[in-house]
């Protein structure tokens, strides 16, 4: 079935503000980007659904390449996974029906990633493998200007990249200092290199490295799983058979909240928090796979993944039991933590 098209234009027309905050400027530099991500995931679903109702052999084939090595996640529910995987699967559907989307879905990995300059390589890529197609040479009348949702789009991230380079504490933490104190966390999947922020949170650091050369969390396991949150560990009762208790261990070890100036972007270590409303508990922790900044102001961020991401998003992404709780079905574990030379 041939793809849609549009009878007519779509304009869009922003109201100038007065004075803008830097939300507002935040919204103002970002709305392009959203707009023509919000168009090319409505224009994937259009796409997804004759895909699915066609039921043509070829058709099939390469879509379901595409499920069977992403996951869908965010809002609204798309096919994700990492950069590598998604430029692998453009790579081997191109020619495809799901070609140009695995392309496009690519560069939505990329960014992210905040890997900008990836970003519209990977666009330059779906214009010059699939000129003819809808996401290249459909025009769209966006204030004014008319060009493609791809045009659009690398348009945004152009802005993206020179508005998070003028206010880069917006968009990541600072990097710890060159001296900081390194971690290893290994796991039957594969270590995780964790570089901790000792001069912004010396007493959860000493903590964390304390109980790691004591040997506390040997044998523990991740408890608790989110593809949109992270992974959660450092319990010592996961060493045991009670289910029932995972998740509500080490309340013996406990600091007080610090504020740090670190936020909770993806890839963070952060303390799990108290039952107090300002405490930490001194050996749970989290790593994050998204940025959650719901947490900001109530656990404190003490680490940062410094490699070994791509098994943090593996422990994240594993089946989840049934009881509801996320407890993964088949747990990891923690084999050691230990401190990189």
């Amino acid at each position: 079935m041939a793809n849609p098209t549009h009878k007519s234009a779509t304009s869009v027309t922003l109201a100038p503000l007065a004075e803008k905050s830097t939300f507002e400027l935040f919204v103002s530099k970002y709305w392009m980007h959203g707009l023509g991500l919000f168009l090319a995931i409505a224009g994937y679903v259009i796409y997804r659904h004759q895909a699915e109702t066609t039921r043509q052999a070829a058709r099939d084939k390469s879509w379901e390449a595409v499920d069977s090595r992403t996951d869908l996640a965010g809002f609204p529910k798309i096919p994700t996974a990492a950069p590598d995987v998604m430029a692998s699967l453009a790579t081997e559907l191109k020619g495809t029906d799901a070609g140009p989307w695995s392309r496009w879905l690519e560069a939505n990995a990329l960014l992210g990633e905040r890997k900008f300059d990836e970003a519209k390589a990977a666009l330059d890529a779906l214009k010059a493998e699939y000129p003819e197609h809808p996401l290249v040479k459909q025009v769209w009348a966006v204030d004014g200007t008319s060009e493609s949702l791809v045009t659009a789009w690398a348009s945004g991230i152009a802005a993206r990249k020179a508005w998070e380079e003028q206010h880069p504490s917006l968009f990541a933490n600072p990097q710890p200092a060159g001296d900081a104190p390194k971690v290893r966390l290994k796991t039957e999947l594969g270590d995780i290199e964790v570089t901790l922020f000792r001069d912004r949170a010396p007493e959860h650091v000493q903590g964390f490295l304390d109980l790691a050369a004591a040997g506390y969390y040997n044998g523990t396991k991740f408890y608790r799983i989110d593809l949109e949150m992270g992974v959660d560990g450092g319990d010592p009762l996961t060493r045991e058979d009670d289910l029932s208790k995972w998740g509500t261990g080490g309340a013996d070890k406990v600091l007080p909240y610090k504020e740090t100036g670190l936020y909770h972007f993806k890839g963070v270590l952060t303390a799990a928090a108290g039952t107090g409303r300002k405490e930490s508990l001194g050996s749970r922790f989290s790593i994050l796979t998204s940025d959650r900044h719901d947490m900001d102001g109530q656990r404190v961020v003490f680490g940062v993944v410094t490699n070994g991401m791509d098994i943090v998003r593996q422990l994240a992404n594993a089946a989840q039991a049934s009881d509801g709780v996320g407890r993964p079905e088949k747990p990891v574990v923690l084999t050691a933590v230990e401190t990189v030379p």
